[in-house]
């Protein structure tokens, strides 16, 4: 009787415990997660467009939503949603510091006032080769004689003896996004996808 009973009490209990625990995973009362979550893996979806530079043979690839200013074997202008970002290829000649040094430096100062370097960008990389990244701050005078303020970032990095520099510009907003850059989060995706010759 005693063995009978001991068995009878394991049932229940084992019964008790697996009807709790399905209806947790079924019913559910998952929280989210707020602080210290793991990452979450997901696919990335492709972009609609790439660019191919005839000249260094990379690859770009660009949202549907951009709008293309223009293109040559070079590389590619192109209009965001609400800034603008040039990819740029060129024989390796100088160092990816100096190419960004290069590309402040020639930007027209009767459009390009007050620019500023604001910081150093960590981790800057085009495709899976590290690079040199700087946020800049800048007023930017319209068509209608207007400054805007503006954030923009130059990121340069050379590979096998060809160098890329990219541009990406958008209406400063400091409140709200990490560097003032709104579009950021797109602008890296364009770097972590880009494809070396």
């Amino acid at each position: 009787m005693v063995a009978a009973g001991l068995v009878v009490i394991l049932s229940v209990a084992t019964v008790a415990i697996s009807a709790f625990a399905v209806s947790h995973v079924i019913g559910g009362t998952h929280t989210s997660c707020k602080a210290n979550c793991s990452p979450k893996i997901v696919v990335p979806l492709p972009e609609s467009n790439t660019y191919r530079s005839t000249a260094f043979k990379y690859e770009v690839d660009y949202s549907s939503q951009w709008t293309v200013h223009s293109e040559d074997a070079n590389g590619i202008s192109l209009g965001t949603r609400i800034g603008r970002l040039d990819v740029t290829g060129s024989k390796a000649t100088v160092s990816p510091a100096q190419l960004i040094q290069a590309a402040v430096t020639t930007l027209p100062s009767s459009t390009w006032q007050n620019v500023t370097q604001y910081a150093d960008l960590k981790g800057a990389h085009i495709g899976d080769q590290d690079g040199f990244g700087t946020v800049y701050s800048a007023d930017l005078v319209g068509s209608n004689a207007t400054a805007t303020k503006v954030m923009f970032v130059v990121i340069a990095a050379t590979r096998a003896g060809v160098s890329v520099v990219i541009f990406a510009v958008d209406p400063a907003d400091l409140k709200n996004y990490p560097n003032g850059i709104p579009e950021g989060q797109q602008f890296d995706y364009l770097c972590q996808e880009f494809r070396w010759a």
